[in-house]
């Protein structure tokens, strides 16, 4: 699908999401620290970059903190986590942009500073469709750089409205795209490091009827921090 296309299908669906996002923003929660961060002063291992979903409170949200938590925990890496400044509004193609955007800025900034530390990018719901952007570039914004994209360690996506049937990274037990489908191959060049989960029935990712389902993901974030303990470890090419 065109980036043309794509946004003008988004607009459409403006209002769709727009339901959605009211039952999640009952859900919000405040940004969190973890004990066991590497010290912001310091150059970590890894670098966890979170996007929220549409209407959660700035921080990591409902899905991503828990998820942060355990990855730092659990990983033998020094982690350092960034929840993105972006708006995860109800505008959502102005908010999507500016989120890509943030994270092309957080990664380049991290990377003069911190040659050696790679990244873990997670995004939920409209998050995720910004991390899947930041990778692959809209019509008027690339991708990220060579550079960048070697350092990307892992990519884990929840509930993603630009959800693609059929890609080799997807872990799901549905069947469909989601309400704005990035279209086939668009990720090929990460596909070895994201793991992409949606939910039969969610609401976005599947264009079903359950906003439960867009919400539960929490049963994933085993398989998602081993995931990325497998990919921190991993030769990446530099």
């Amino acid at each position: 699908m065109s980036g043309r296309h794509r946004r003008t299908r988004r607009t459409r669906l403006l209002a769709l999401v727009a339901v959605g996002v009211v039952a999640l923003a009952g859900l919000a929660v405040a940004p969190m620290t973890f004990a066991a961060e590497a010290p912001r002063n310091t150059c970590p291992d890894l670098e966890v970059i979170g996007a929220r979903g549409t209407t959660e409170r700035p921080g990591l949200g409902i899905v991503l903190t828990p998820l942060a938590r355990q990855i730092t925990r659990d990983l033998p890496q020094t982690v350092r986590t960034t929840p993105l400044d972006y708006p995860a509004s109800g505008n959502y193609v102005a908010s999507v942009r500016q989120g890509v955007a943030e994270v092309q800025r957080v990664m380049t900034a991290t990377a003069a500073q911190c040659p050696n530390t790679r990244f873990v990018l997670m995004g939920y719901s409209q998050g995720a469709d910004v991390m899947g952007d930041a990778l692959a570039g809209t019509g008027s914004r690339a991708g990220l750089s060579a550079d960048l994209g070697a350092r990307v360690s892992s990519v884990l996506l929840f509930g993603d409205p630009s959800f693609t049937a059929g890609e080799p990274f997807n872990v799901t037990d549905g069947r469909r795209s989601g309400i704005f489908p990035r279209g086939a191959g668009r990720l090929n060049g990460f596909a070895d490091r994201i793991q992409s989960y949606c939910n039969a029935n969610d609401r976005f990712c599947q264009g079903g009827f359950s906003f439960a389902a867009h919400v539960n993901y929490q049963g994933f974030h085993t398989r998602a921090t081993r995931f990325a303990a497998t990919r921190a470890t991993a030769d990446v090419p530099r």
